[in-house]
């Protein structure tokens, strides 16, 4: 089973992604009678980011991580900022907007499956519902885990990714508040440190960089990581850059080389070590999946 990082539907109005698409005959989605992932990824909003639709082919779970929107569904409007999730189906149509001073990033996933709409019925996260998480860095980790699992492709990937998702939305129900609940000071300031970190993780070198950027210390970084993450700045980072790594070496024409320097990697040593260690495999026995 097949996954490509882009599809036809894809909005261009990004500055950076994570995508993937399962290239799959519509014939057989949903066939194991569990959530059949068909894309999702996270998405890096453009000022101008906007997707106006009256109907979609999937269900569609949309998390935000970072920075502020609004969503029209079915003709209600809500805000958007970090912790909201919202959900809509082939039958509701549906306004996503970013704000242009503070972009959105957020985390997508569109799905079917015969246990799909009767899981999300379980959980209330029917069409239309727009709730505000409390426990998001958790979901977050579940999301990246669904990306970089999908990323991996194979069925055995895919059929992670789609475990993860749903304890990512099962964890979303667990947690739900109204969707004006406030986040607090200290939460919101994570958001921010670990929303630079999705966004410039390519072209940072370490933590101590990422914090000075943010205008906090590293330590207070890696405390905020502690308190509400489930894994380290470092972690974070590493993990990253070793996904989008094992992107760009599906590349026909790609050099371990030239990924390990472009992925801010001193060595190609350096990098190879860390990738064998995160992805089991090493760059090259990556490369001869091909």
């Amino acid at each position: 089973m097949k996954v490509s990082d882009t599809a036809d539907y894809f909005s261009q109005q990004v500055l950076r992604t994570r995508r993937f698409f399962v290239m799959e005959p519509k014939s057989k989605r949903g066939e194991s009678g569990g959530i059949a992932l068909v894309a999702g990824g996270c998405e890096w909003c453009a000022p101008d980011f906007v997707i106006s639709r009256t109907t979609f082919p999937f269900i569609a779970f949309e998390f935000v991580a970072r920075g502020k929107g609004q969503v029209t569904l079915a003709g209600k409007k809500h805000e958007l900022s970090a912790g909201h999730a919202f959900f809509f189906d082939p039958a509701t149509p549906h306004v996503i907007q970013s704000d242009y001073g503070e972009p959105m990033v957020k985390y997508f996933f569109n799905f079917t499956g015969s246990r799909a709409s009767a899981l999300l019925g379980e959980l209330g996260l029917t069409s239309g519902v727009l709730i505000r998480v409390l426990d998001a860095s958790r979901v977050i980790s579940l999301l990246e885990e669904v990306i970089d699992h999908a990323l991996r492709g194979g069925r055995l990937g895919l059929r992670a990714a789609s475990a993860a998702l749903e304890h990512a939305l099962v964890l979303c129900a667990d947690s739900r508040q109204p969707a004006t609940t406030k986040l607090d000071p200290a939460y919101a300031t994570y958001l921010r440190c670990r929303g630079h970190i999705l966004r410039n993780y390519p072209v940072l070198g370490n933590i101590e960089e990422a914090a000075r950027h943010c205008h906090v210390s590293a330590a207070y970084l890696t405390r905020l990581f502690k308190r509400y993450d489930d894994e380290t700045p470092l972690a974070c980072l590493t993990r990253l850059k070793l996904s989008q790594a094992a992107i760009k070496l599906r590349q026909p024409d790609a050099q371990v080389k030239a990924v390990a320097s472009e992925l801010g990697y001193k060595s190609a040593a350096h990098f190879s070590r860390a990738f064998k260690a995160w992805s089991g495999r090493s760059p090259t026995e990556s490369r001869s999946d091909l």
